[in-house]
């Protein structure tokens, strides 16, 4: 909580700078980076926009490899872990607008902990979730969606597309979508496998752009884990809601 409550004193700081529009300010974090800017932006109502990458909670559960040292501490302690420390604890608090940003195989962050992190989420909620992407700082401050993200709402930049919940039909997914910029592809990425999220091999297959509405094929039958992206003319990518078949 000290990491927290500094970020939370240097943001009081910069605000009373003068050359500081204490009115249009943003977090934005990668890994433990991230994991701090879940917490931040769900107690500090003054941030405009927030992106944290590759961040997220429930690392108490999963496959995290910072669960191993969670599971590690006395039960009271571990309790008080997931109470003070974990950002499931404080992301139902979150209602600045965030863009989570991670990859399909981070092994620090799952797919499994991360879906249960965003869904907590009560504000607008923007998901970035690229296959494979790997897990450092250059590729975790390379996405051109984090500036985007936060000229949005600090610049009145165009918005990231918006996408809706997928529906499945016997054949097809459909997924609504709302654009600033038109949108040039989409795809269906799925995996088949199991055991380790972090070893997983994925593979993507087209998607159709329709008025208002992307097409993509229904998954093959296996398939495991499954989400779909959408990428507007500017090369910005978003992405659904993870689908996890049981």
């Amino acid at each position: 909580y000290h990491a927290i409550a500094d970020v939370i004193l240097a943001h009081s700081l910069i605000r009373s700078f003068d050359e500081v529009d204490a009115q249009r300010t943003a977090v934005t974090g990668i890994s433990w980076g991230g994991y701090l800017t879940c917490h931040v932006a769900s107690l500090d109502d003054r941030f405009k926009a927030a992106v944290p990458v590759y961040g997220c909670g429930f690392l108490y559960e999963g496959e995290s490899v910072q669960k191993p040292q969670i599971d590690g501490l006395p039960p009271e302690r571990r309790q008080q872990w997931i109470e003070m420390y974990d950002p499931s604890s404080n992301l139902r608090r979150c209602r600045t607008p965030i863009l989570f940003v991670n990859g399909t195989n981070d092994v620090h962050y799952p797919l499994d902990s991360y879906a249960r992190s965003y869904a907590l989420v009560r504000g607008p909620r923007t998901l970035r979730i690229e296959v494979n992407m790997p897990h450092g700082h250059p590729p975790g401050w390379a996405p051109k969606e984090i500036g985007l993200f936060v000229d949005q709402y600090l610049r009145d930049g165009k918005p990231l597309a918006k996408l809706s919940k997928p529906v499945v039909a016997e054949d097809r997914i459909t997924v609504d979508y709302a654009a600033a910029v038109p949108l040039k592809s989409a795809a269906l990425h799925f995996t088949t496998d199991g055991g380790l999220r972090s070893d997983r091999k994925w593979q993507s297959v087209p998607a159709e752009i329709e008025a208002g509405r992307i097409v993509a094929p229904k998954f093959p039958a296996g398939t495991t884990t499954w989400l779909i992206t959408a990428t507007d003319e500017r090369g910005a990518m978003v992405s659904t809601v993870v689908g996890f078949v049981e």
